[in-house]
């Protein structure tokens, strides 16, 4: 039985317009990098964002790009909570990929019910891709590992000078709403929940890799 080799690509998304507010909803600017580092828009799924890479790469490459890709093209975790994800990708293609994410500026808008319209406009965006690995294990164990250093660090940025807690960072703890409480001594729901999806894919490679050897 032949191997096929395959490359995951672990990425985060950057928006570095932060969306508009009223005047003086906000009494203090936060950090640029929370602003960065914002939940992506509830609307963006794994499937939709696999239909803008798929998009991009045959603007970019055409025809050939998105065959030699697309077979074993797969976007296996997405978390909108922390706007990070993992990708599978052919290795002897992932720098074609690769580019594809670079040359990504924008996530589309939702669209309406009867899919004949759209709400609001493109939300401005960079993909970054943050580590290449041979298995998804390793990109899984790098995902937590900065997910944990994150929040340590927007935690950190987000206080105002008077000590509290900035309203954005409170909205990553939450999951993105806006509206966390502070939970001291306890885990914040966000890193919960990313164990919690991470655990869940850990435990589908492994029963892939049960039922591979049984065959």
């Amino acid at each position: 039985m032949v191997r096929i080799k395959q490359r995951y690509l672990l990425f985060n998304i950057l928006y570095p317009s932060p969306p508009t507010t009223t005047a003086g909803s906000q009494p203090t600017s936060p950090p640029a990098y929370i602003l960065f580092c914002r939940p992506s828009p509830s609307h963006l799924s794994a499937s939709l964002l696999s239909m803008v890479i798929r998009n991009e790469l045959h603007t970019l490459f055409g025809d050939h790009g998105l065959s030699v890709t697309q077979s074993a093209l797969r976007v296996v975790y997405f978390s909108p909570a922390t706007s990070s994800g993992i990708l599978r990708v052919p290795r002897a293609h992932f720098r074609m990929v690769w580019a594809a994410l670079s040359f990504i500026t924008a996530i589309p808008p939702e669209r309406d019910r009867g899919g004949r319209g759209t709400r609001g406009p493109e939300r401005p965006c960079v993909i970054r891709v943050v580590r290449v690995s041979g298995t998804i294990r390793k990109s899984e164990e790098e995902l937590l590992r900065r997910a944990r250093r994150e929040l340590v660090r927007a935690k950190t940025e987000g206080r105002s000078k008077d000590g509290r807690e900035d309203e954005v960072a409170l909205g990553m703890f939450a999951g993105g709403s806006g509206k966390g409480k502070q939970t001291s001594g306890r885990a914040s729901p966000l890193m919960a929940t990313e164990d919690k999806d991470i655990m869940d894919l850990m435990d589908e490679e492994d029963a892939q890799s049960t039922d591979m050897s049984d065959d």
